[in-house]
């Protein structure tokens, strides 16, 4: 009688004993499983960091445009459409472009309405630090980067001129969104530029199983000059990573 209530009780203790077992395994297959989600997470973040920053001197060949010293048009996205995003053109056309003077830009801000950028292109008539998610529902008023200049199918990338009058750099150096104070050239253009690039992967990843799967996105933002109203370079002042 002794030996079997023995052994009654070695049983439960045993698969007691046994579950807690699969349990401690599960924990830490699930962390590892989790730690691997980040790294890969990080990893792709890191990525489209670099490739964003690649993008930022592409942006500045599109706002430079037009040279008059040798008569070509640069363009990150070449369309039918490039030689006007530097032109205003007749009262009549509506096409978004980069202004040249304060009149011009008045008038690409009539041409936008309520609508803040349009191919990429923006004139906002009150400071705006919008989150990486708002940038990220105004896709359908960026300018799309070429496949041509991404490093990798697997990303896609938007970009978004916002063209400031330099009486506007002291709204723009008190931002939330910008770190460093921009110096201001001896002999600066009629604009200040701020410029934000939005790198996302093409494959969505879950973040969780509560949560619809989304694309890794970044976002980042900078702020550049040009020395001189037609000068072909220019200088970064400040940049910020929005997500």
């Amino acid at each position: 009688m002794g030996e079997s209530k023995r052994s009654g009780f070695a049983l439960p203790a045993v698969l007691g004993i046994l579950a807690l077992t699969i349990l401690a395994c599960a924990t830490v297959w699930r962390m590892q499983w989790v730690n691997q989600q980040l790294l890969n997470v990080e990893s792709h973040l890191i990525r489209n960091k670099q490739i964003a920053e690649g993008i930022f001197p592409l942006v500045v060949q599109d706002i430079i445009g037009f040279s008059a010293t040798n008569s070509t048009f640069i363009s990150v996205t070449p369309d039918s459409s490039t030689s006007l995003r530097h032109f205003a053109g007749t009262d009549a056309q509506t096409h978004a472009f980069y202004p040249t003077t304060a009149q011009e830009r008045d008038k690409l801000q009539v041409r936008l309405g309520n609508a803040m950028c349009q191919a990429g292109i923006c004139a906002p008539r009150t400071q705006v630090d919008l989150s990486a998610e708002q940038w990220r529902n105004l896709l359908n008023q960026s300018q799309p980067v070429s496949m041509a200049d991404l490093p990798s199918s697997n990303v896609s990338a938007f970009y978004w001129v916002e063209v400031w009058l330099n009486a506007n750099l002291s709204e723009l150096v008190g931002s939330s969104l910008i770190q460093t104070k921009p110096v201001i050239p001896s002999a600066p253009s009629p604009f200040i530029y701020r410029i934000t690039v939005l790198v996302q992967d093409n494959t969505s990843t879950p973040t969780s199983e509560l949560t619809k799967p989304r694309p890794n996105t970044l976002v980042i933002q900078a702020i550049w000059s040009r020395a001189t109203e037609t000068a072909q370079t220019g200088q970064w002042h400040s940049w910020k990573l929005l997500a």
